[in-house]
């Protein structure tokens, strides 16, 4: 069973994997904090910017990329980042589950906030006014955010396979053949 810091590893690895133009369209609908707390998120921002920028998320540029904004101001925490980046990146799965893996980490995503919410509500249950309660129960705007970008993920058709099925020629057998009129 994969853990779901695993599926995030694992698309952070599809990403550093692809083109720039591969990225963009896995990071559709994506946000940073969708990868959750630590290093993780931390990565999934660094792709963010240097694909909008018009870069691959090549470790080495998303090195540099944290380099630069201060980051990695020990040596040791350099090379403690550069060793994740890079162990990402050789063990990334192929390409083609990127898609798969968005939808995972979204699914993944969605779970966290909601035990997030469910625990303030389990917080407050027993201190809280019941009007407060009553407004409490109400999914916040986040919630139903991420909520909407993962069911889009797992609902659309990848633009690799949307073109895979395009490019099928359907055949028709031969009792499907119009007929033709006797002359």
């Amino acid at each position: 069973m994969t853990t779901d810091c695993d599926v995030v590893r694992g698309f952070l690895g599809c990403l550093m994997a692809g083109t720039a133009g591969s990225a963009r369209e896995l990071l559709a609908g994506m946000r940073p904090t969708d990868a959750g707390p630590g290093i993780r998120g931390v990565v999934l921002e660094l792709i963010v910017s240097v694909v909008t920028a018009g870069a691959a998320p090549d470790p080495r540029v998303l090195l540099a990329e944290a380099r630069r904004r201060g980051l990695l101001d020990t040596e040791h925490k350099y090379q403690q980042f550069a060793l994740w980046l890079f162990e990402t990146y050789q063990h990334a799965p192929v390409p083609e589950a990127g898609h798969y893996l968005r939808g995972a980490v979204l699914e993944g995503a969605f779970r966290r906030r909601v035990r997030e919410h469910a625990q303030r509500l389990l917080d407050a249950a027993e201190r809280a006014e019941v009007t407060e309660l009553r407004a409490m129960t109400e999914l916040d705007d986040d919630l139903v955010d991420l909520w909407q970008r993962y069911d889009a993920a797992t609902t659309e058709p990848s633009t690799a396979q949307a073109e895979a099925d395009h490019r099928k020629v359907p055949t028709i057998a031969a009792t499907d053949q119009p007929q033709g009129r006797a002359a």
